[in-house]
């Protein structure tokens, strides 16, 4: 309590007040909010910054439909560099999903799929010996960690 005004004073904290009632007064440790950057959050979970109209570039924050090697190139990676980085799946496009469903749609009606000659598996059988031999990127682990709780809350 203030002497000079008889009542609690509040407590500052990056982001919010804490007053006299959040337990700054009684002696309980509040953690502060976290200060990381919204490009921070984006990197903890790269599946975030690919969204319906947007695909944010995580090198520099900005916001386009698709992140072209033109665009990489200013970083100075390739995008299968850039995919390592941040941990996305070799074959995740780097492109927001409004995109990604015009490029699919177009394919079906051009009949794209009926057009490739050759399936890598079956033409080079050394493949298939290879088996699930690839490294799992960080996208995928994120992924299969959120099905796993999902399973765990739907049994309890």
């Amino acid at each position: 309590m203030s002497a000079s005004k008889g009542r609690a004073s509040s407590l500052t904290l990056p982001g919010r007040i804490l007053g006299p009632d959040d337990g700054a007064s009684l002696g309980v440790a509040i953690r502060p909010l976290s200060r990381r950057s919204p490009l921070a959050l984006l990197r903890a979970d790269p599946r975030q910054a690919v969204e319906h109209d947007l695909i944010r570039c995580l090198v520099c924050g900005s916001a386009f439909r698709q992140l072209t090697n033109t665009h990489l190139r200013h970083h100075g990676m390739t995008a299968d560099e850039y995919k390592r980085k941040f941990g996305y799946n070799r074959g995740r496009p780097l492109m927001c999903r409004a995109l990604q469903r015009l490029y699919t749609e177009r394919a079906v009606k051009i009949g794209l799929a009926a057009r490739i000659r050759q399936r890598p598996i079956l033409a080079r059988p050394e493949l298939r010996r290879q088996g699930g031999a690839r490294t799992i990127a960080l996208e995928e682990i994120l992924t299969r960690r959120e099905v796993r709780e999902r399973g765990r809350a739907g049994v309890r």
